[in-house]
């Protein structure tokens, strides 16, 4: 199946194994068993399956989708979960995964607008991965938003929507994954991460080029670009 959804589209292939990634990663964060990590990171391979059954030209569209073509692309949950149900090898928490990663707890998801405790556990972590990753990957329509910029949405807008665990352990750790790195501030400057605060993981400490220690969280300054 996974092969059929590469010859289909790459850049969906590419988010799918980058999701099964993020997947594991949330899963180990959290303290799932190893049976439990390994069945995020599958769950997140098949999420998106059902795009095999999308028209081509709307996958492929070079900008951005009209209302009818989101409506359409929408299905694809609905025809990933078709496409798994018959598969009785196949964990039953990964079919629920293609058809409930685009659920929200605050019932705001489709395809049935289901609420925290009617959405499947691993599309509850698999929909965390797939908005993370589709934001900060590039599209033809957009370049890729910076890392800090898509915690600190997740911070304003994703609270309501994502499992409580899931999300807090999810923003608590993905901030000190990148510290260390290069980045270039809203202001121009450049300088280096070296403190990734837990309780506010979008606004760090940067050790500027020239030495100087600026906190994120004093300011309206923000990282611009991860270098």
């Amino acid at each position: 199946m996974l092969h059929n959804l590469r010859s289909y589209d790459d850049t969906t292939y590419v988010h799918c194994v980058n999701v099964s990634l993020i997947s594991g990663i949330i899963a180990r964060w959290c303290g799932l068993s190893d049976a439990g990590v390994q069945l995020a990171i599958l769950s997140g391979v098949l999420h998106d399956i059902g795009k095999i059954k999308i028209p081509d030209e709307i996958i492929k569209k070079p900008g951005k989708l009209t209302k009818e073509e989101c409506d359409i692309v929408k299905n694809h949950t609905i025809e990933g979960y078709n496409i798994l149900k018959d598969y009785k090898n196949l964990d039953e928490n990964m079919k629920y995964s293609a058809l409930m990663h685009h659920e929200r707890c605050d019932g705001s998801g489709y395809p049935l607008g289901l609420r925290a405790s009617k959405i499947n556990v691993y599309a509850k972590i698999v929909a965390i991965s797939d908005v993370y990753d589709a934001m900060t990957s590039k599209r033809c329509y957009r370049g890729p938003i910076c890392p800090f910029t898509v915690i600190d949405i997740m911070i304003n807008e994703g609270l309501a929507k994502y499992d409580t665990l899931f999300i807090m352990n999810f923003l608590r750790n993905m901030g000190e994954t990148y510290l260390n790195n290069s980045v270039r501030l809203s202001n121009g400057d450049t300088g280096e991460i070296v403190f990734v605060d837990s309780s506010h993981p979008s606004k760090p400490i940067i050790k500027k080029d020239n030495g100087d220690m600026l906190s994120l969280m004093e300011n309206n300054i923000k990282i611009e670009e991860i270098l």
